[in-house]
């Protein structure tokens, strides 16, 4: 590793944490000494003692071995104490602590050599058993050399004085060898001390810098750098096995949007708060018994990651589908929540490559797939997935020229009244006959449209076409007539989307009455939308939730925003009467939006019995196949004029 490169990556906060860490590490290193000094210190204390007891009459002897003893048990004492309570204190505490106490044993330590008999050879003889026996454990720890360093030089210094006084030659080169000792002593101790420093600092500096290489910064999770080397041990763990595992590709949705209208800083919170609810789920997870274990990694700043292991594929949608729980309540910035929705594309090993390369390309395109067809959506890979994928650039390219050659078109499709059996509305949907390809449907070209950004203009022109095609019926008579208009989630982010509203209106003539604009369940629960359900309302326009059931709305929402009408997506509708589940959903929210006094408006409607039903209950408009297909302005004057309503219908009834 490169670490003159490398160690850009570390910030001056990071850097004063290191040395900090390199300090608290040194004392920690220096304590670690104290034990063992001890240890050999009393038996040495009591070889001495016993030994020049008997050559001196010197009554200081047995005072000084028992405050040496003391000062002993004091470091014992100190030792104990760091232990338990080593994080109460500063390290600069500690450290102070530590030099007081061992300078006191050092001081015990020299006082020795000079309360033995007068004897100089004998002296020298001690100060050679003691040298030996503090050279011994100096090399243990940095801080036995810091205590012979101090005990050296107490013995030593008036030793030294007292050989140059001598003035033979013998006890010159004693003086002279014992200054040499003590320079040696302090080198020894500084260079050891610095040693220790630099190669703790280096180790932690390589430390943070691979952890910051294989780890995302703002999540703490594995990066794509880690992601190859988990899937070469999950494809180990499984291989000749009956088991496989799954390559999970987790996309935020909006993300783009979250960023826009409430800052980097909130949308990095969010990415935060779903990687710990991802972890802790995968915790959990590894805490079963039985089940897949969870690897949770980030490749990109709004995407994640996670591998299932080990696996069987009979069970494999359970165990992927649980992870869209992780998103089940909201996400919580400064008491302002935001619901978010995921895309998750899955590749299995073995079925849908072998290889770690193959295994992310396949489960990437799955989930982008997904993201096409609204998000919000499990997607396993097929290899029709990839063959798809130059169509799509092809797609887009034709787009923009559709757009620019007026290809696209605006239909519209009947709303009707249940109550009294007229068309009171219609949605305006588009639709965009291909001049080679012929009709391609919304399903395969407004996700495009929206990934792009061109749903923004496009947006824009469907809004005045309806209203101007609109404002052409009123002016034949069909003067109550209601025109819905759908309103993408990027149109929700233009900041100036209420005076382009505004604009239209009057240049059509439109009255902001007759204009109804359609949001997602998921968009009204974005609080960033607020202001413009409250501009929205200030302009008297009416609002209606489509796709209603498929979200997370609750009561609360609808009541805070005033929402005119909730439409009950045709998902529900389209299992009625056979599934007693959508029975029961459709009418609790028929029931619930009486209660709130809503307008609820049933999409899908293609069977005399799916329009019984919801007559039963009180629903208050229809709309689908069983009273008329999306249509051109042109068959829909006609349908207007020849008065087609439901009164035929409801004499079968």
């Amino acid at each position: 590793m490169d670490l003159t490169a490398d160690q850009k990556q570390i910030s001056l906060q990071e850097k004063n944490q290191i040395n900090r860490q390199v300090k608290a590490e040194l004392i920690e290193h220096l304590y670690r000494g104290c034990l063992p000094g001890t240890v050999s210190g009393i038996p040495v204390g009591i070889a001495i003692f016993i030994d020049f007891y008997k050559y001196t009459s010197n009554t200081l002897l047995i005072p000084w071995f028992i405050a040496y003893n003391l000062a002993l048990f004091a470091l014992t004492a100190l030792f104990f104490v760091y232990t338990k309570h080593k994080n109460n204190y500063s390290e600069n505490t500690w450290l102070i602590a530590y030099s007081v106490v061992m300078s006191v044993c050092a001081i015990m330590w020299a006082i020795c050599v000079y309360l033995i008999p007068d004897n100089i050879t004998r002296q020298y003889f001690a100060f050679i058993a003691l040298f030996l026996i503090a050279t011994g454990y100096a090399t243990g720890t940095i801080g036995q050399f810091f205590l012979c360093l101090i005990t050296m030089t107490i013995i030593v210094v008036p030793l030294v004085v007292w050989c140059f006084l001598k003035g033979t030659i013998f006890y010159n080169l004693v003086g002279f060898f014992s200054l040499i000792y003590i320079g040696f002593m302090i080198s020894i101790n500084h260079r050891s001390t610095q040693w220790f420093k630099d190669s703790l600092k280096l180790k932690l500096e390589n430390t943070l810098v691979s952890y910051q290489a294989n780890h995302d910064l703002l999540t703490n999770l594995p990066n794509q750098r880690l992601l190859p080397q988990y899937i070469e041990s999950a494809i180990q763990a499984v291989k000749n096995t009956q088991n496989t595992f799954a390559v999970v590709c987790f996309s935020l949705n909006r993300m783009e949007m979250i960023n826009d209208s409430l800052g980097h800083q909130a949308g990095n919170a969010i990415i935060q708060a779903v990687s710990k609810r991802l972890s802790t789920f995968a915790t959990q997870a590894a805490l079963k018994e039985e089940g897949p274990r969870y690897i949770v990694t980030i490749s990109r700043q709004d995407t994640f990651n996670v591998l299932l292991v080990p696996l069987k594929i009979e069970e494999a949608e359970d165990h992927i589908r649980a992870l869209f729980s992780v998103l089940d309540d909201p996400i919580y910035l400064e008491k302002q929540g935001v619901k978010m929705t995921a895309s998750m594309g899955v590749s299995l090993y073995g079925k849908d490559g072998e290889d770690t390369s193959s295994l992310l390309i396949n489960a990437d395109a799955a989930m982008f797939r997904g993201k096409q067809f609204g998000g919000n959506r499990l997607e396993f890979y097929r290899a029709e997935i990839n063959a798809e994928m130059p169509k799509q650039l092809e797609l887009e390219t034709d787009l923009h020229s559709a757009i620019e050659n007026k290809q696209l078109q605006v239909f519209y499709q009947p709303l009707v009244n249940l109550k009294t059996g007229e068309v009171s509305g219609m949605e305006a949907l588009l639709r965009w006959p291909h001049p080679t390809r012929g009709f391609i449907s919304p399903i395969n070209f407004i996700p495009l449209a929206e990934e792009t950004g061109l749903i923004v203009p496009i947006g824009e022109w469907v809004l005045r076409e309806a209203c101007l095609q609109t404002k052409k019926w009123h002016d034949m008579g069909f003067s109550k007539l209601k025109v819905a208009v759908n309103l993408a989630e990027k149109q929700l982010r233009q900041e100036d989307l209420i005076p382009i509203i505004e604009k239209v209106l009057n240049e059509t003539g439109l009255s902001s009455q007759f204009l109804e604009l359609e949001i997602t369940e998921t968009a009204i629960l974005d609080e960033a939308v607020i202001h413009l359900i409250k501009e929205f309302k200030r302009m008297g326009l009416s609002l209606a939730v489509d796709d209603f059931g498929t979200g997370y709305s609750g009561l609360s929402y609808l009541k805070r925003f005033s929402i005119d009408k909730l439409k009950v997506d045709q998902s529900f509708i389209r299992d009625i009467p056979g599934n007693n589940d959508s029975i029961t959903i459709v009418s609790a929210i028929i029931a619930m939006a009486k209660e709130l006094n809503v307008t609820t408006l049933a999409e899908g409607v293609e069977t005399i019995e799916q329009l019984q039903f919801l007559t039963s209950k009180g629903c208050d408009f229809i709309q689908g196949f069983y009273f008329s297909k999306p249509i051109d302005a042109n068959a829909f004057t006609e349908l207007l004029q020849e008065h087609r309503s439901l009164n035929n219908v409801k004499e079968k009834l």
